[in-house]
């Protein structure tokens, strides 16, 4: 039976509970788990790079409960967004302490000044939605996980990669793992690239641009991602698109962690033959299924997942609420 009233109690979370926090979080959807190491890693790059604030609940040396709220850095005249993450195990459900979870989040956000706080929930999450519902929130984007069977798709993953190499020959664009390429300059290229390519995202909140050190330290000091599953397509001495596979340590699936190319080559098939490239690799590695995440609003990458034979997996809903004074 769940808990009547439960109130967890609360203290600040650290790095080394993370795993424990991805232990709570696997429990509500056992097929897409949490990777303690990825998780880790994420918070101490979320410490490093933005303004956070984590806590948890522990009971019987398992987490029960967890809120995390974190914000950009923000520039004086910036909308001032917040996002924060509430998870409550489901044996000890209760609305109320859902929405203190949220509660202690909010507070947090509107001491640093935020005006607005966001959260991210898969619409399948439905007892999370009605009380987010219920206390204001907002759908304001729509956003879809997807996943590839790779076992399934096999054989037309593989033929369309030897199609997509052709094609690609034909332009004179090669296609290879940033770890194969020679260039000294190559990760000073990639990111003028990537930095150009995220700027079209869809988004409704902003997000900060990085510097190259904090850019170079967000990919390559992921323990997720590896330089010899991280494709570019070079043109001349120009790298122009990039899609790169983020790969779980302990346990999980892969996603693509993201996929880009330069304004100035689109519409000639380049993400394309590099998602391709990137399929066959994790087909190649022995995976059976990848999964990614983009935007409702992104129709060019979405036609590309519909070919591959990408499923979706549920619409993740971006709410949002006011919680200026």
């Amino acid at each position: 039976m769940p808990a009547i009233n439960f109130r967890p109690e609360l203290r600040p979370a650290t790095p080394d509970d993370a795993p424990l926090v991805a232990d709570l979080e696997s429990l509500r959807d056992p097929r897409e788990p949490r990777d303690p190491v990825l998780l880790t890693h994420w918070w101490r790059m979320g410490d490093e790079l933005e303004r956070s604030m984590r806590r948890i609940a522990v009971r019987d040396g398992a987490a029960v409960a967890f809120v995390g709220a974190s914000h950009e850095h923000w520039d004086v005249d910036e909308k001032r967004f917040g996002t924060l993450r509430p998870v409550l195990r489901y044996d000890l459900w209760d609305d109320s302490s859902y929405v203190d979870l949220v509660g202690v989040g909010e507070d947090w956000l509107r001491s640093e000044g935020a005006a607005t706080a966001v959260s991210r929930v898969r619409e399948d999450f439905e007892r999370e939605l009605g009380v987010l519902h219920r206390i204001g929130y907002r759908e304001d984007r729509r956003m879809r996980t997807s996943e590839l069977d790779l076992v399934a798709n096999r054989e037309r993953i593989l033929a369309a990669r030897e199609e997509c190499r052709k094609q690609m020959d034909k332009q004179n664009v090669q296609l290879h793992p940033i770890s194969e390429d020679s260039d000294p300059e190559k990760l000073q290229k990639l990111y003028a690239m990537m930095i150009e390519s995220e700027k079209d995202i869809p988004t409704t909140v902003p997000w900060r641009e990085l510097t190259f050190d904090e850019w170079r330290r967000f990919w390559f000091d992921n323990p997720a991602i590896r330089m010899d599953r991280y494709w570019v397509a070079r043109e001349g001495d120009a790298i122009v698109g990039t899609s790169v596979l983020d790969c779980p340590v302990v346990r999980g699936i892969p996603w693509t962690a993201y996929t880009g190319t330069a304004r100035s080559v689109r519409g000639r098939g380049i993400a394309r033959a590099l998602k391709y490239e990137s399929m066959g690799q994790a087909i190649d590695a022995g995976y059976t299924r990848v999964r990614t995440n983009n935007d409702a609003d992104n129709p060019p990458i979405l036609r590309i997942n519909a070919e591959m034979g990408y499923q979706l997996v549920a619409p993740v809903l971006e709410l949002h609420r006011s919680i200026s004074a």
